[in-house]
């Protein structure tokens, strides 16, 4: 089976390159031919990261809207002759790309949507236009949510078949023994509350901020460590002075790689409150909670976007309702005084994280492709 895959970036750091490098990896090694399209300004990362497969950086520069002045390279159309089905991962834009070369090489389609970008073009004319006939002639669309979902088929007003296949986590990654005293000891004595991402206003960082002084009342050891940053960091710190509570709260900045991974298994409970800021700007999945999930930490989350497909409620975490501070507050102080509660769902959830390994997700790539690819 070859497959071609157009995605926009394979910079891990970023949160469609980490997708796209994860489940091409993993796509490769379950013996999969691949060739991974990308744009041109790609070729100096691709060449860096050594990728065990092909890569062809051809694509033009991602446009937010279709009358950019790199326009024009989206109604082209690369060869794809070769391939036995062609996968963009991300939708708009390249989901025009990838279409019209599809359809001339005679081959099958298929659409990946990631939350935001799946659905707001659908908002706009004559974007709306063009991502409607890509889902509309497309073999398979795979999201990684519900929520994503039904998002979609309310936009678009049109019963697409949809497969939700989550996003993944590289499970082993999460198990390794690594050396957290350097960060116990940073934070002596005190309970950690961790939020990991960037530093964004529709993150919810400043949601767990406003919960913090009476989860400091009942519980005074408590720290709230934000790894990530951002141009929201500025407003969160005069916040957090605001609220009197500078001292138990610590920008880390980013962290990657093991560095990562230690603060993950250090925190006592992973809590993420992301908003929707409208009906078009959500959070389509979030594979962080898998990660917090791979390392056996409860997690607090808010009911926004695609979350209770990674956060299964009163499973792996508690889900409170999006922007309601006095239940993130009650959901904080509920795990801290029920450590039995705590170790239950942060069992649940490592267990749910390994269901969601990245060679788990692939297999079912590989089945929707198998599906999607006609019969000789």
């Amino acid at each position: 089976m070859r497959i071609a895959l157009f995605s926009s970036t394979i910079e891990p750091k970023d949160g469609y390159g980490n997708i796209t490098f994860e489940l091409a990896k993993e796509l490769h090694a379950q013996g999969i031919d691949l060739t991974l399209f990308l744009p041109k300004n790609q070729k100096d990362a691709a060449a860096a990261m050594s990728l065990p497969f092909e890569t062809a950086c051809v694509l033009p520069k991602y446009i937010y809207r279709i009358f950019e002045r790199n326009c024009p390279g989206y109604f082209r159309t690369v060869d794809v002759s070769g391939f036995d089905l062609v996968h963009d991962l991300f939708s708009f834009p390249y989901c025009i790309l990838a279409a019209r070369s599809a359809k001339k090489a005679k081959k099958p389609f298929v659409i990946g949507a990631q939350g935001t970008h799946g659905v707001r073009p659908l908002a706009y004319v004559p974007e709306r236009w063009l991502l409607k006939k890509c889902y509309k002639n497309a073999a398979a669309i795979a999201v990684p949510s519900q929520y994503t979902k039904k998002r979609i088929l309310e936009e678009a007003k049109k019963d697409y078949a949809i497969d939700v296949i989550h996003n993944g986590v590289r499970f082993d990654r999460f198990q390794k023994s690594l050396d957290t005293s350097a960060i116990r000891n940073r934070y002596a004595g005190k309970k950690i509350l961790l939020t990991v991402g960037g530093l964004w206003g529709r993150k919810g960082h400043d949601l767990v901020l406003r919960a913090l002084p009476e989860v400091l009342k009942k519980h005074p050891n408590v720290v709230y460590t934000m790894v990530g940053d951002g141009n929201a960091r500025a407003d969160l710190e005069a916040l957090a002075t605001s609220l009197g509570i500078r001292d138990a709260v610590d920008f880390a900045g980013r962290k990657s790689g093991d560095d990562l991974v230690a603060y993950f298994q250090a925190c006592d409970i992973y809590v993420h409150t992301p908003k929707v800021v409208d009906k078009n700007k959500f959070e389509g999945f979030g594979i962080v909670y898998l990660e917090a999930s791979a390392c056996g930490k409860p997690i607090v989350a808010t009911d926004a976007g695609g979350i209770r497909d990674a956060v299964l409620d009163n499973e792996t975490g508690l889900i409170v309702p999006d922007g309601d501070i006095a239940a993130i507050t009650g959901s904080i102080i509920r795990l801290l005084d029920d450590e039995a509660l705590a170790k239950r769902l942060g069992e649940r959830g490592r267990a749910y994280a390994q269901e969601n390994d990245w060679s788990v997700i692939a297999q079912k790539f590989v089945q929707l492709y198998k599906k999607a690819i006609p019969s000789p």
